[in-house]
């Protein structure tokens, strides 16, 4: 558990920076920020073209809901509300839920501090409001589904099991990245954005938790 620990430090503390320099990078407006957006979303974007009318944006569409705040805040407060009533862990279960609600609102503190804009391509078909970086979904489904993926790699399951669901749940939080790109709302630094700032306050967020909170219940 102790090696767990420090590895969720170390990691956590390497997203943080990684983070911090781009936020910088952002913020001031770095040419190569701009090239290498440009260049993702134009990979991105290319298939198939979006279309309000296509099958393909209605699913997506449909997939970027599970990014949600609101999705991830309520899906948040029942794995608290579970280990809180049913594990009798009552600090794992109040922090795992107020882990996700502070980490949503440093985001928003964030996003009127960068006032990053939108790219042009917001409204072509689908519509988002406010500042653009660092993504909302892209925080949102980092923290949460990032915080179970913490959750179980500390657990007592098999390497076999950890690695299964390690896989599922990076590869579900990189398509809600993908399709705030494809939709035309975000770029695709916005999502790394969200991505880093997301997975970095779930690394430290478990770290607090086993380091001094887990003998608190």
């Amino acid at each position: 558990m102790r090696r767990w620990v420090g590895f969720m430090w170390l990691l956590g503390g390497v997203l943080w920076v990684l983070f911090a320099i781009e936020v910088f990078c952002v913020k001031t407006h770095q040419e190569w920020i701009g090239r290498l957006d440009q260049m993702l979303i134009t990979w991105a974007r290319a298939y198939p073209i979006p279309s309000a009318e296509s099958g393909y944006v209605q699913l997506i569409s449909v997939v970027t809901f599970f990014a949600k705040s609101k999705f991830t805040l309520t899906l948040s407060a029942l794995v608290g509300l579970f280990y809180i009533f049913v594990k009798k862990n009552k600090v794992l279960g109040l922090g795992f839920f107020l882990s996700i609600m502070l980490g949503e609102s440093a985001l928003k503190a964030l996003k009127l501090w960068v006032a990053r804009p939108r790219p042009s391509t917001n409204g072509e078909v689908a519509l988002a409001h406010g500042f653009s970086y660092p993504s909302g979904h892209a925080l949102a489904a980092s923290l949460f589904y990032g915080s179970l993926l913490v959750l179980i790699c500390m657990g007592s399951g098999s390497a076999r099991t950890k690695w299964t669901w390690g896989l599922i749940l990076l590869s579900w939080i990189w398509l809600m990245m993908y399709t705030r790109v494809y939709l035309g709302v975000h770029y695709p630094s916005d999502v790394l954005g969200g991505f880093l700032m997301g997975m970095a306050w779930a690394c430290w967020s478990m770290g607090v938790y086993v380091g001094w909170l887990k003998n608190a219940r």
